[in-house]
């Protein structure tokens, strides 16, 4: 303890150390990132392939199976899924957590480029995807016309929002969807083209290779080397207008030939912000960024362009992730100061001295400091997570300064000089200190061994936790001795005080229980016992729910609707909608491209709600409720599919996912759908939905081979023929006025097209130079297409989800098991109802964190055995940490709080930290026994010796807990669970080793004793 002697010898030097951490300390802080949640890397990846025009069955045969078996082989697969939907397949990859995602995705472009040559030709080249928690928005904003003009809106959105925030450091894309797309339409009368002698395509390559400038070598010209250019690019609407075609019966404008004008595409998503025409943004940060900072300057920036643009140009904010998290740092922030106050609070009753209370308070700011410092040297960014840490260990960072200082206050007590009080009362308890340290921080050695998601948000948690606890050792052990000798002073006369009377009835307490020693234990033990009848009432779940203050609401109408018709349904959820007070604003999109758009698939019959709720102190509701109550008023509305759904977390999976297995997908229809129908029976069960789509209504057309062959055409001319006169085609692009640039899209008029009678009436091009009608060659029925086939390790599967609401998942998964068991036969062994989302991510944390909960138990036991030298009293310190049982049942009955991630990590924690006290009473304890007291007059003296301080710090780390526990604010939820059990089981087993312990070790002394008179 060298070093400690220094500390106190050399005030100046030391002075200088605790201002370059005070410095150093700060500077971190403001380099610091702060995000939501630690950086997520989920070990995921897709393989997206296009095949148009193939169906689901095709796409699964030719797509799914060949790309699957290729994955397979890759070494740490986890699992592989697939969807095949019209023209397209999706195959996810998951991977063991821990897998190097960069190795992984370029061996996964490896086997798609091994297995190219087996799939069919007109195929795409696969393309490999990583799954990124950061590609989802940071941010979305709206931006309307109060004059109604939403190609106003949509052209200030295009040049002037987006261009200004795509400049801002930090941001990766900025995406627009909603308000018209303008494009230059060329629209045709196949007959007139036809005798012409010209077709769709034909025009395609004409107009394509004219707009184009192109070198043309060099000419010397007055001794001068100059470059030709040939420059041949529509300068405006009247060049393409202008344009020669060559015909069958001579050169013709392009405009006598085809009807020309700018107007709106023909299909294009539409978007509204509180009813009314909107153009929205949706904006991505890069990877790494601070997501608060760049969303400062997201805002400054439009703060800027809202004083340069028009007054009838509204932008407002839909979305702002940093919103969320500035109220959540804020509110963790807040507790933790507040915690900080009581712990100090604490420190003055018991001590009852100014100054003391000041060194003890000095703790605080400066391990906060030194934790800050860590923080930033390996990485960590500021989150709800490591500042929960923070937040958790504010409590315990006084417990080692309040051991020292109370030791050093009652040596001062008994005559010791400052320095000399300072360097003994520090000496004295400094092994014990470092003990209880390590303690505090080897239990979180085995997270370093556990994967999964639950790991990596909670590793930066632990690494905190741990920064804090040397931090706060650091203190202890270096800043309290000095200070102790430069400030501490004594009251020239005490009076007794409330707790000397505590200290005599804790006396009296423990010589009643040596007394009667076997009753004491018997007490706690039946205690013990009694705390298992509460398990059965403790639900459990994964992570509790975070009240984001948003919701999203999806409507899904019968497929095959229009725009128009999903646009009608919508209003009449915003007048169900209305009435809810909470609702700041409401977003939707409907239409446009979909998540999921293999073979051009729209969904013109969805709409997507974006709903903001106002701030949580200015509502008297949670997002949960809210939610419920919209779900209620929407149940009404007929020929929709509507969920809605609370802004939980966003990386989680969801509550109730139950995939069912096996080879015929007819079968696993009519399990889904009796499934879907058993569980909505559940109480809790909210909006179960299966993820397979009906068929959606088509036009089939069926060419006939045989008639198809007398012309010199097949199936690929028939196809790309009726896919040129439907979607149309995109010949060139043309130029605007500002550097914006229009698709020029070929198209046939809509009235040859309209109805399958016209659809007949098509024109083909046929080998020889003639055309012959569609009819001629195929028929044209209306048909149900088909949906989508899902696979999982390589068999169908079809997975039905569902919300919960007001109970557990843990509850309620047993509940469906059971309704499941017996009321839903399956046809053979083939077939197979497994669960998955957060039930199984909820039972693969459980899993892993109890294995590291009993590692923790052993690493905590060998620390203290190397501290003591010895297995007997480290053994029976041990003998605290199951007896906090009984306050963490209590304690998540009392609070109605279920077994979590969160409340796991809390008993790792408590593991670490319920020794402490014992340590620091049964190291002084071992002192006496060792200057010759026998063993009830060492308890006797040992435990009214150490009340003050065990009391002093179980008291500062309850208190510096109790905000979050109580949840003040946004952004808690997800420590609370851990602060729960920490308050509850450290109170429990304060009295545990204030009573229990020394009388255990009386019993084993007394043992002892017999047994080496007997031996004698």
């Amino acid at each position: 303890m060298k070093i400690v002697q220094f500390s106190v010898l050399r005030p100046i030097a030391m002075s200088m150390v605790i201002f370059f951490l005070i410095i150093l300390g700060s500077v971190s802080v403001k380099n610091m990132s702060i995000d939501l949640f630690p950086e997520l890397t989920f070990p995921t990846a897709v393989v997206t392939a296009t095949y148009d025009g193939a169906s689901p069955t095709e796409v699964e045969n030719l797509l799914a199976q060949p790309i699957e078996g290729a994955m397979g082989t890759i070494p740490n697969i986890e699992k592989v899924s697939s969807v095949s939907q019209n023209g397209g397949a999706l195959v996810l990859v998951q991977f063991n957590w821990g897998t190097d995602m960069d190795f992984a995705t370029l061996k996964m472009r490896e086997q798609i480029d091994a297995v190219r040559d087996v799939l069919p030709d007109g195929v795409q080249t696969p393309k490999v995807l990583r799954f990124n928690p950061s590609d989802l928005p940071i941010m979305q904003l709206a931006v309307t016309d109060t004059k109604g003009n939403i190609e106003n809106a949509k052209e200030v959105a295009q040049k002037e929002v987006k261009t200004a925030v795509d400049r801002l450091d930090g941001i990766a894309s900025t995406s627009i969807e909603g308000g018209p797309e303008q494009e230059v339409q060329l629209i045709t009368n196949p007959q007139k083209l036809l005798s012409y002698g010209i077709t769709l395509k034909n025009l395609q390559e004409i107009i394509g290779s004219e707009n184009i400038d192109l070198p043309g070598g060099n000419v010397e010209d007055d001794q001068e080397t100059l470059p030709i250019r040939i420059t041949g690019k529509f300068g405006s609407l009247n060049d393409l207008e202008m344009l020669p075609i060559p015909t069958r019966k001579g050169t013709v404008l392009l405009n006598d030939l085809v009807e020309i004008e700018q107007k709106e595409q023909r299909e294009n998503g539409l978007s509204y912000l509180n009813g009314k025409d909107a153009v929205g943004l949706s904006i991505l940060k890069q990877s790494g960024t601070n997501t608060v900072q760049v969303a400062k300057n997201i805002h400054n920036e439009i703060e800027k362009l809202k004083e340069e643009l028009p007054s009838n140009i509204k932008i407002q904010t839909i979305f702002d992730q940093s919103m969320f998290i500035n109220q959540s740092i804020s509110a963790v922030s807040s507790n933790m100061i507040v915690g900080s106050l009581l712990a100090a609070f604490v420190l003055f009753l018991f001590l009852r001295n100014f100054r003391s209370t000041m060194i003890i308070s000095l703790a605080i700011p400066l391990s906060i400091m030194t934790t800050f410092i860590f923080m930033y040297f390996s990485n960590q960014t500021l989150n709800l997570l490591t500042l929960g840490g923070l937040a958790l260990g504010v409590g315990m960072m006084v417990d080692n300064a309040i051991v020292i200082l109370e030791n050093i206050y009652r040596l001062r007590q008994e005559g010791e000089g400052k320095k000399d009080a300072a360097i003994k009362g520090t000496n004295q308890v400094g092994q014990a200190i470092i003990a209880s340290t390590l303690t505090s921080v080897v239990v979180f050695l085995p997270i370093i061994f556990v994967d999964g998601l639950a790991a990596q948000l909670f590793k930066p948690l632990a690494l905190v936790v741990s920064y804090s606890q040397f931090a706060a050792l650091f203190t202890a052990l270096i800043i309290v001795p000095l200070l102790s000798s430069l400030i501490l002073k004594l009251k020239e006369k005490e009076k007794k005080s409330v707790f000397d009377k505590f200290n005599n009835r804790y006396k009296a307490l423990l010589s009643a229980s040596l007394k009667h020693p076997k009753k004491t234990v018997g007490v706690v033990i039946v205690l013990f016992l009694l705390s298992f009848a509460g398990v059965p009432f403790i639900g459990t779940e994964f992570l509790p729910s975070q009240d984001q203050s948003y919701l999203s609401i999806e409507a899904e109408l019968s497929p095959g609707s229009t725009v128009e018709k999903t646009y009608r349904k919508v209003k009449e959820i915003n007048e169900k909608i209305r009435p809810v007070e909470e609702i700041a604003n409401t977003y939707v999109t409907i239409g446009g491209s979909s998540s999921f758009s293999m073979g051009g698939r729209n969904s013109n019959n969805e709409a997507n709600y974006s709903v903001l709720l106002t701030d949580i102190e200015n509502r008297s509701r949670t997002d949960l409720e809210i939610a419920e109550d919209i779900r209620q008023k929407l149940k009404s509305i007929p020929n929709a599919d509507i969920t809605v759904s609370s802004g939980t977390s966003g990386f989680s999976a969801n509550p109730i996912s139950l995939k069912i297995s096996g080879p015929n997908l007819e079968t696993l229809r009519s399990l889904s759908d009796q499934t879907i129908n058993l569980i909505s029976k559940v109480d809790g069960i909210r909006e179960p939905k299966a993820n397979y789509e009906e068929g959606n209504p088509e036009v089939s057309i069926s060419v006939n081979r045989d008639k198809a062959a007398q012309y010199g055409i097949g199936n690929a001319s028939v196809a790309q023929t009726v896919s040129d006169a439907t979607k149309g085609l995109v010949a060139t692009k043309l130029s605007g006025d500002v550097g914006e640039e229009l698709d020029v899209r070929l198209l046939v008029d809509e009235k040859y097209i309209s109805s399958t009678e016209e659809l007949e009436n098509l024109t083909i091009q046929t080998q020889v130079g003639t055309s012959i009608p569609l009819k001629a060659v195929a028929s044209i029925s209306r048909d149900t297409g088909p949906s989508q086939i899902t696979r999982s390790d390589r068999v169908r599967e079809i997975t039905v989800n569902a919300d919960i609401l007001n109970r557990d998942l843990g509850t309620i998964t047993k509940d469906i098991e059971k309704t499941l068991k017996e009321n839903l036969p399956l046809p053979n062994d083939q077939y197979k109802v497994t669960f998955g989302g957060q039930n199984e991510q909820m039972n693969d944390a459980f899993y892993k964190l109890s294995l590291a909960l009993a590692l923790a138990v052993v690493l905590v036991y060998m620390v203290m055995a190397a501290q003591f030298e010895s297995f007997f009293h480290p053994f029976l310190i041990m003998f605290s940490v199951p007896l906090t049982f009984i306050g963490i049942i209590l304690g998540l009955l009392i609070t109605n709080e279920p077994l979590g991630v969160g409340s796991l990590v809390g008993i790792l924690i408590l593991t670490g930290i319920v020794v402490n006290n014992a340590i620091v009473l049964i190291d002084y304890l071992k002192q006496l026994r060792e200057e010759g007291y026998d063993a009830k007059e060492a308890i006797l003296l040992a435990g009214p010796t150490r009340l003050r301080p065990i009391m002093m710090t179980a008291l500062t780390s309850v208190l510096g807990l109790l905000p979050l526990m109580f949840g003040i604010g946004e952004g808690t939820e997800i420590q609370r669970p851990m602060a729960i059990v920490i308050i509850f089981g450290l109170t429990v087993s304060t009295f545990i080793t204030l009573i229990f312990i020394p009388t255990l070790y009386y019993m084993f002394e007394q043992r002892r004793i017999k047994k080496k008179e007997k031996t004698g």
